[in-house]
């Protein structure tokens, strides 16, 4: 009987889509891949009138549905709050989240979750009105501070607090867009999040851009990436390797217009050597060759879509997040 019993719940586990280890043939069996993203930021994930989504966070899913799948339009975005993004990718509602998540030791050490990337480095800031930016952060001695809860920003915020001897009445929201919108009506004087992020909230900003101001002062160097479902090797390294392939699609000059129009290898020497690295892995990652160069001709390499999405339309210069070749730290690991 107990042996029988056994049999039956080794049986559920192995049928169950929720097991560890077969999210990649739990994304083709449905055909499509689940990625968890903010619900409204411009920049990084927001749907326009159509109900399209679009952004840099959107980039990268597309870019993994066309290397795993082979077709960027089989993927599904679902929008989640700060706080229950994590949940999510838990209880398998999503099989990848690209939320501006900050990776961090004390998230590897207590969430059931292996962090991909970094895929943007940034820092935390605040946003307030213009007419408060001269007189520095100084000025929110005592003033109530807009922030999303179960983020890095909370503790960043207690640590500035005690190492600036300044006072925060910190209000705690299920969202970095719901702590936006109560800074846009005045109910805090301060919004804290990441300054990428900041940048896109004030360009939505009522009365524009200009009546606000993200202060220059810094509470900390955050690594955005993204994250998976912790025991599954197979899915960790497809979603590795696009992000991977896309910085290193950058780093040899393999832009999005040749992906589409066709390589020429004489041309581009490196490109080609890059491609046939990259099929290299096609197996081990359990997908068709040509992987890599779907993903690019999706998404565009790394520095294509930081710039159609967060340098053109926020203005936010690539700063860290250029090449090492160029000063910045991002690279690609070896393929």
């Amino acid at each position: 009987m107990r042996i029988a019993a056994l049999l039956a719940v080794l049986a559920l586990l192995a049928a169950s889509p929720c097991a560890a280890g077969d999210t990649i043939d739990t994304v083709r069996n449905r055909g499509a891949v689940r990625c968890g993203v903010p619900a409204d930021a411009p920049g990084f994930a927001v749907k326009d009138k159509e109900g399209r989504w679009y952004g840099f966070n959107v980039d990268l899913c597309r870019a993994v549905a066309a290397a795993v799948l082979g077709d960027a339009g089989k993927v599904s975005f679902v929008p989640l709050t700060t706080s229950a993004r994590f949940d999510a990718l838990a209880k398998g509602d999503i099989d990848l989240l690209a939320h501006n998540t900050t990776w961090s030791l004390s998230r590897v050490a207590s969430l059931d979750v292996d962090f991909v990337g970094p895929v943007l480095f940034t820092g935390q800031a605040f946003l307030v009105r213009a007419k408060d930016a001269q007189e520095g952060v100084n000025s929110l001695d005592g003033a109530k501070v807009g922030v999303a809860k179960g983020s890095t920003h909370v503790h960043n915020l207690e640590a500035m607090a005690v190492s600036h001897g300044l006072r925060f009445q910190t209000l705690l929201f299920d969202s970095a867009e719901q702590a936006r919108d109560a800074f846009f009506s005045g109910k805090c004087r301060a919004v804290t999040e990441d300054d990428a992020l900041l940048a896109s909230f004030r360009s939505q900003a009522p009365g524009g851009p200009g009546e606000y101001a993200v202060l220059p002062d810094r509470l900390s160097l955050e690594p955005l990436a993204l994250a998976v479902k912790r025991g599954d090797a197979k899915w960790r390294l497809a979603v590795r390797s696009v992000l991977a392939a896309l910085i290193a699609a950058e780093e040899c000059g393999l832009t999005r217009e040749m992906a589409v129009s066709g390589l020429d290898p004489a041309s581009n020497k490196a490109a080609a050597l890059f491609l046939r690295n990259a099929d290299a892995l096609a197996k081990p990652m359990g997908v068709e060759s040509g992987w890599a160069l779907r993903a690019v001709r999706e998404a565009g390499n790394y520095g294509e879509m930081y710039e159609r999405n967060l340098g053109g339309p926020l203005g936010l210069p690539r700063g860290l997040n250029r090449l090492w070749s160029k000063g910045g730290l991002l690279y690609a690991p070896p393929f």
